[in-house]
């Protein structure tokens, strides 16, 4: 009789596993869509500022083309500081992953990297895995463009006068990659190939914005300027803040966050 009865129930155990494993399921992804149901949304906003005297910019060395580039009175750009402080190319994007994007965005758009005045247009490029880059050519003189991806297939082409190579790459690259010119050896900039559409470089004042951010939730960030990789040690409203391997978490309110002034030491680029 006890053998016939555990027979029995075997079906009624096995239904009852199945509805767990459902409503387990159905409380899963209820969860995280309501992470970010509300939809408010916030920009987060701050300045890096270097700590100390700004540093001077050297004077490029023109080793090639002399009567064009020579002319133009170029200067290093690794690291490039205003003259309150403000530190140029600091980059920052979300590493939080499946975040919702903003209505409307664009996807597949063309990003343009530009060989002019011997030197790249802009210094450091972002995108996206699946936009189009397009290596321009606006000088008077003959350019090489060296990307040296890791994720994608290395780019290395001639680029004539007045000439256009484009490409597309497919894969998220870890950190910024190199691109560099073989004819000209000062010129150099920085590529960011990332799967969201949360990034933002600083600008010659040391000032970002990241917009339409998820409000309310904890997102996690990485922070890197070409010169210094991960920048790892700031001081923030006076304390000093260690950033494990460059990234750091934050909330952002409703209509934005300001991280205030991020003071970095001098220290931290050489």
């Amino acid at each position: 009789m006890l053998r016939c009865e555990t027979i029995q129930r075997q079906p009624l155990l096995k239904l009852q596993f199945v509805l767990w494993v459902v409503l387990a399921l159905l409380f899963g992804m209820g969860s995280s869509s309501t992470l970010f149901a509300e939809e408010s949304r916030g920009t987060l906003r701050g300045r890096f500022v270097y700590d100390g005297e700004a540093p001077e910019r050297k004077k490029v060395l023109v080793t090639k083309d002399k009567e064009i580039c020579g002319a133009l009175g170029l200067q290093t750009e690794q690291l490039v500081v205003s003259e309150d402080g403000g530190i140029a190319d600091v980059i920052l994007w979300a590493r939080t992953k499946n975040l919702p994007e903003p209505e409307g965005l664009t996807k597949g758009v063309t990003v343009e990297l530009d060989n002019k005045g011997c030197r790249f247009e802009p210094h450091v490029a972002t995108m996206r895995p699946g936009d189009t880059l397009k290596v321009k050519n606006s000088d008077p003189t003959a350019h090489n463009t060296q990307i040296s991806f890791t994720a994608n297939s290395p780019f290395n082409e001639g680029i004539a006068v007045g000439g256009v190579k484009e490409l597309k790459p497919r894969k998220a690259e870890r950190y910024p990659v190199d691109v560099s010119c073989s004819i000209h050896p000062w010129m150099r900039s920085y590529l960011l190939v990332q799967d969201t559409p949360y990034v933002a470089v600083t600008d010659a004042n040391g000032n970002f914005e990241i917009k339409d951010l998820p409000a309310g939730v904890e997102l996690e960030f990485q922070v890197y300027h070409p010169k210094s990789k991960q920048i790892k040690k700031v001081t923030q409203d006076g304390k000093a803040v260690k950033w494990k391997r460059g990234r750091f978490k934050t909330k952002v309110s409703e209509g934005g966050s300001d991280m205030g002034e991020l003071r970095l030491s001098p220290e931290v680029f050489n």
